[in-house]
Parts: C-alpha cells; sequence; structure tokens
C-alpha cells in the first residue's frame, strides 16, 4: 500500500481529488484498502510526499515525441518474420521486461508473468511443436465425422479455409524448419491465471502492444505471434514444455530480434470504420 509522509504533505488534496477508488483520509495519511494501486497519488504529489508500494520516485522529464514523432514511429513499426543470427542482450533483454512496470492494465492489476524463450533449442520446440498442435486441429475440424457438424452449428467457420491453412503447413513444414517463430532468438509469452473475472487477456495485448513499440525505439523487430496462443491454449502438455503454471493460460506471444531486412516505406492500410454516437 502507498504511504504519506505527512511531514512531506502540503495538503494541497490533489492526490485526494484524483484517486478513482477514494482511498486516500488526508488528515490522518491513512489509504484504505479500495485502493486499486494506480498509483496517481504518488504521481501527482508535488512533495513527493507519497511512497510507492514498490521502487523510488522519480521526477518526470518533459518528454520530446510530438504527434508527427508517434505517426512516423508507428507508420514503420511492421511486422518482423526475419531476423538476423543475433542474439538480444540480457541487457537489451531486461530493458523490454523492465519498462513493463510502466504499462497500464485493464484490471488496475498486475496478473502477468511473462516467459521468455531464448535458445535456440527452445525456440525450435516451441515452433515444431505449435505447427504439430495446429496441424492435429485442422486435421480433426476437417474430418468427415466433426466437419458436417461444424456446417451446420457454426457456419461462420469456413471448412475449406482450413483446408488450404492444413495443406500450407503441411507443405511449408517440409521446406522450413521455422515457419511459425521465423528463426526469431526471442520470443515472449504472456500468461496468467485463467479467471472468469479477470481481465489478463486485455492486460496481455496492451503489454505486448507496448513492449512491440518500445521494442522498435532499441532497434528491435517483433511479430505477434496468434498461432503459438491458440496451439498453447488446446494444449496442456505443450505448456508444460515452457514450464508455464497449469492454472495459467497464454494470452499474447510475441517474436522478438533484430530484424533483416529494412522498410523504407509507409504502406497505406484501411481506416477503422468510426461510429458517432
Amino acid at each position: 500500500m502507498p504511504i504519506i509522509d505527512l511531514e512531506k504533505c502540503n495538503r494541497c488534496l490533489k492526490c485526494v481529488k484524483d484517486c478513482p477508488a477514494s482511498a486516500i483520509t488526508i488528515e490522518t495519511g491513512e489509504i484504505a484498502n479500495t485502493c486499486i494501486h494506480c498509483g496517481h497519488c504518488v504521481a501527482i504529489c508535488p512533495e513527493m510526499a507519497v511512497r510507492p508500494d514498490f521502487g523510488n520516485i522519480f521526477l518526470l522529464q518533459p518528454h520530446a515525441v510530438t504527434p508527427k514523432d508517434f505517426r512516423n514511429l508507428a507508420s514503420g513499426i511492421r511486422s518482423c518474420r526475419s531476423y538476423l543470427q543475433k542474439d538480444v542482450p540480457d541487457a537489451v533483454m531486461m530493458q523490454l521486461i523492465d519498462n513493463m512496470k510502466h504499462y497500464p492494465s485493464a484490471s488496475n492489476a498486475r496478473p502477468l508473468q511473462i516467459s521468455i524463450v531464448r535458445s535456440k533449442e527452445k525456440v525450435k520446440l516451441l515452433n515444431d511443436l505449435t505447427a504439430e498442435t495446429l496441424i492435429r486441429k485442422f486435421s480433426l475440424l476437417c474430418s468427415p465425422w466433426i466437419s458436417p457438424f461444424i456446417r451446420i452449428f457454426v457456419p461462420s467457420v469456413n471448412i475449406n479455409t482450413i483446408k488450404r491453412y492444413k495443406a500450407l503447413f503441411i507443405e511449408r513444414k517440409k521446406v522450413n524448419d521455422s515457419q511459425i517463430c521465423h528463426h526469431a532468438p526471442a520470443v515472449l509469452l504472456f500468461h496468467g491465471k485463467v479467471s472468469k473475472t479477470g481481465m489478463a487477456e486485455a492486460d496481455a495485448n496492451i503489454w505486448a502492444t507496448y513492449t512491440s513499440i518500445y521494442a522498435n525505439t532499441l532497434g528491435l523487430g517483433t511479430c505477434f505471434n496468434g498461432y503459438i496462443v491458440k496451439a498453447m491454449g488446446n494444449n496442456s502438455k505443450l505448456n508444460q514444455q515452457f514450464k508455464v503454471p497449469a492454472n495459467h493460460r497464454i494470452y499474447a506471444s510475441l517474436l522478438v530480434g533484430y530484424p533483416k531486412v529494412k522498410y523504407r516505406n509507409e504502406a497505406s492500410r484501411q481506416s477503422p470504420i468510426v461510429v458517432l454516437l
């Protein structure tokens, strides 16, 4: 729980007014257990009188990122599927992990754990087991016993598309020994406890997105990998291979490494549909 140092406090009440949980009683310096640990009270205090749950307080420096800078950064970030055979140094990897403490979460909690798959052997194992799991799943869905029921009860699932995916995976497996992981030197797995009320999936996607943006400023390329998420979500044995706790689920996966290619042009995409209410 944050702690208020009343000797430093000048009773400006900024923390009280900004607290989303109305948890602060400034007269006594008490913070109720309704506190959601958002850190607003620490961030807003001009006297640094509120101590955070963890770590120290640092004065924010004015940032120099303009809207144009951010647009240029965002338009230059592309999914990286071609990596240099160069390891990401431990110090750089720890920068990626340490910066996650600043990212927001949908649940005002820190429910996630990050597993880093780094050795070539482990990355290849993850690649191979993911491909095998997906091929088995495609085969099951396309079987003459299952596909008729899918066509009737889940018409949104296109069996012909699944058949094409299956054939493509099998064909690529013959000539490409890293069709899932693309020889990335590292894979980040974002996982948390399975819960009907928690928001770990939203948190994982928030953290993975911020990590992808930050990685780009460090000269790294990233790729969100839904294949790994789907495969590990349906294969407990696969999770065990990478020491994911039995009560956890993989919610996001991010390939990380130094890109082999450099893109020079902005490739426009269709803007989202906007509904004004």
